[in-house]
């Protein structure tokens, strides 16, 4: 199998909080009677994804599920399990449609020791990807598990290979099914697909253009609905105290009777020049839409 490459800036920059953690998502190829388990999510496990040994995003892989009862020290080392001898595959398709090299994808539970030395210690032993599923005594839920960041403990340079942390709740549906028979997956590393769509809009009330175009965007953004998150950004300023502006700043909120803002502290631009229309007038209203 091709080495995988390593998304290292991101993810370090994800490990510093700089960035959201990671996300990878392990879509359920076979049986349907697991993928039946994650119908909400069209048999989608959506999952965080560790900060060493990771590809980059668009990256896919496709394995079949392999897990090794702990014999009491939490899948640390590799006498602690043993892996089952995988069945023989051919040559699987992907959602894409492209032949992909059918592969290991080791099971392992959370606690014990640090991620790299779990994922490290199934790289070891033949796993060619790693689903660490949480503690049993876990009460995060998926959502929660998505926003934890899988961090290098400083050891993480030998791992070749990408990991993901996934819920307990669905980590045991994935555990229960490959000690029952054949599991097949795919791993990606891509926007997930069940997501809302964040747009932000910088704009003015008293720009024609921007009128124009959230007319234009109306039909669009009924149809996404609540796939669609829109923040519009109003362009409101303050300017230097004790002048006169010309009307450029608002006297008034009427969202707010009992605001009294400073005649300087929210200033717009002037749209029309010696227009009825003032500075003034548009942070108003944009204070009013805000």
């Amino acid at each position: 199998m091709a080495r995988l490459r390593r998304g290292a800036t991101a993810l370090a920059l994800a490990a510093l909080g700089c960035l959201p953690a990671a996300r990878a998502q392990i879509k359920i190829l076979a049986p349907d009677s697991l993928a039946a388990q994650f119908a909400q999510t069209h048999g989608i496990v959506y999952g965080t994804t560790a900060t060493f040994g990771a590809p980059f995003y668009g990256e896919r892989v496709m394995g079949q599920l392999l897990y090794g009862e702990s014999k009491g020290r939490n899948h640390c080392t590799a006498d602690d399990y043993t892996l089952p001898t995988p069945p023989a595959h051919a040559a699987g398709s992907g959602s894409e449609g492209e032949a992909q090299e059918i592969v290991n994808v080791v099971l392992v539970r959370r606690g014990g020791c640090t991620f790299v030395t779990k994922v490290l210690t199934a790289q070891k032993m033949g796993a060619h990807a790693v689903i660490v599923v949480d503690k049993e005594s876990s009460e995060l839920t998926s959502e929660q598990i998505q926003k934890i960041v899988m961090a290098d403990d400083g050891f993480g340079s030998p791992v070749k290979i990408p990991s993901v942390l996934v819920s307990k709740t669905e980590g045991k549906k994935l555990i229960d099914a490959a000690r029952a028979g054949s599991v097949l997956v795919e791993l990606a590393w891509d926007i997930p697909r069940g997501e809302v769509v964040l747009a932000d809009f910088w704009m003015s009330s008293g720009s024609r253009e921007s009128a124009e175009f959230l007319q234009r965007f109306k039909e669009s953004a009924e149809t996404l609905m609540y796939h669609l998150q829109f923040v519009p950004h109003y362009h409101i300023f303050s300017l230097p105290g004790g002048q006169s502006y010309n009307h450029l700043c608002a006297e008034q909120i009427d969202s707010c009777p009992e605001c009294r803002p400073s005649p300087d502290k929210y200033c717009a631009p002037d749209p029309d020049g010696p227009g009825p229309v003032t500075g003034g007038g548009v942070a108003h209203e944009d204070l009013r839409q805000a």
